[in-house]
C-alpha cells in the first residue's frame, strides 16, 4: 500500500508542473559514529539501533510549489534517505516528507506523510538533530501517514489530523490516531509559543519501522512551550494520559545557547523523563552544533540513560545543500 501511495504522489508531482511556480531540490549526506557503553563497541547510530534517527546515509529533499491565477495554491514535498541499518546489516529506505498540501477555507489541507497536530514536533524540525524530542519515547510521531488541516491566526494556529498511528511505516491493523493542537504565539514572530495538544486512538508499538503487537488504546493530553530571548532558547513539553490502559507520563526540557556570528555555534542540554506501560526512562544529554559553512554542520552529543545504565557519545557530520 505504501508503494501505491508513493507512486500516486510521484504521478501527481509529474502532472502538476504546468501549474508550478517553482521547485527546490536539496541533497543531504550524513555520517554518524559513536560509542555505547552498553554495547561496549562503536556504533553507527545515535539512538536505539532500531530508531530511524540518526544513521549514515544519503538522501534528497524535493519541494514543488503550485500556483494559479491568484497566486500560490499549494505545494508537494518528498524527502527520503537511504541509510545503513547496522542492526540488520542492510540498506534501509526512509521516507520523511511525502505529502501534498493545498490552501482551502482560509487554511491548509494536506494528505500523505507529514507532521501531525501534537506537541512540539508539530513545528519543531528535528530531522537532522542528535538530541531528540518526546516522539522518540512513544509520545506522538515525528511524521505519520494521514490527512490534516491547519489554520493560522494572527497570534497562533490550530491544527487537526487523522492518521494511521504507525509512524514512518504505513501499516493497517485496525490502528488509527486523531490529533489536535491549539497554540498561542508564533515563535518566529513573537519569540514564544505555547501549545495545547490532544491525541486519541489505537496505535501499535512502533520503534522506527519495527511494529510489534496489536494496536492498543491511547489517550494523551500535552502542553508544549518554546521561548527565545537573546542568545538563549528554551523548549519544554509535558504529556500525560493513558496508553494500553496504563498511566503514561513524559516531560522534556531543553536549554540552548547560541555563540559566534550568525549563531554558528550552539550549546544544548536536555533532560527527558518517560513512563509508559510499566517502563521508565530518564535521559540527560548535552550537545554541541558547529556550522562549518551554511550547508555543512558538525554535531557532538553525550547522553546518559540513567535508569537503564547506558552512556553514549556520538559524532555527526551533516551536509545539506541545494542543487
Amino acid at each position: 500500500m505504501k508503494r501505491v501511495l508513493l507512486a500516486a504522489f510521484l504521478f501527481i508531482l509529474a502532472v502538476f508542473p504546468v501549474y508550478a511556480a517553482s521547485s527546490l531540490l536539496f541533497l543531504e549526506l550524513q555520517g554518524v559514529v559513536g560509542y555505547s557503553v552498553t554495547e561496549d563497541d562503536f556504533v553507527l547510530h545515535s539512538g536505539h539501533a532500531h530508531d530511524t534517527m540518526q544513521k549514515n546515509g544519503i538522501g534528497f529533499d524535493f519541494i514543488q510549489k503550485f500556483s494559479g491565477e491568484s497566486g500560490d495554491v499549494g505545494m508537494g514535498a518528498l524527502q527520503m534517505r537511504l541509510v545503513w541499518d547496522d542492526a540488520e546489516k542492510r540498506i534501509q529506505p526512509q521516507v520523511y516528507n511525502a505529502y501534498l498540501k493545498f490552501k482551502i477555507g482560509g487554511g491548509d489541507i494536506w494528505a500523505g506523510h507529514n507532521r501531525i497536530a501534537f506537541g512540539a514536533v508539530s513545528y519543531w524540525d528535528t530531522h537532522a538533530d542528535l538530541l531528540q524530542p518526546l516522539s522518540m519515547q512513544g509520545f506522538g510521531f515525528d511524521r505519520d501517514w494521514g490527512i490534516g488541516y491547519s489554520y493560522d491566526f494572527a497570534d497562533g494556529d490550530l491544527g487537526i489530523a487523522i492518521s494511521t498511528g504507525s509512524g514512518m511505516g504505513l501499516k493497517f491493523r485496525g490502528n488509527w490516531l486523531a490529533t489536535s493542537r491549539f497554540s498561542l504565539g508564533i515563535l518566529d514572530q513573537d519569540n514564544y509559543t505555547i501549545g495545547f495538544s490532544c491525541m486519541g486512538g489505537r496505535i501499535p508499538d512502533v520503534m522506527g519501522y519495527v511494529i510489534t503487537g496489536d494496536p492498543v488504546p491511547i489517550l494523551i493530553g500535552g502542553l508544549d512551550f518554546a521561548w527565545n530571548h537573546g542568545r538563549f532558547g528554551h523548549k519544554a513539553e509535558f504529556d500525560c494520559g493513558t496508553r494500553a490502559d496504563t498511566f503514561a507520563l513524559a516531560a522534556l526540557y531543553r536549554l540552548s545557547y547560541n555563540l559566534l556570528e550568525e549563531d554558528r555555534l550552539k550549546l544544548e542540554v536536555q533532560g527527558v523523563y518517560a513512563s509508559r506501560e510499566g517502563m521508565e526512562d530518564l535521559f540527560l544529554a548535552g550537545g554541541v552544533t558547529f556550522r562549518i559553512t551554511a550547508d555543512l554542520a558538525a554535531r557532538v552529543m553525550y547522553q546518559a540513560e540513567l535508569i537503564m545504565g547506558d552512556q553514549s557519545l556520538v559524532l555527526q557530520i551533516y551536509w545539506y545543500f541545494g542543487v
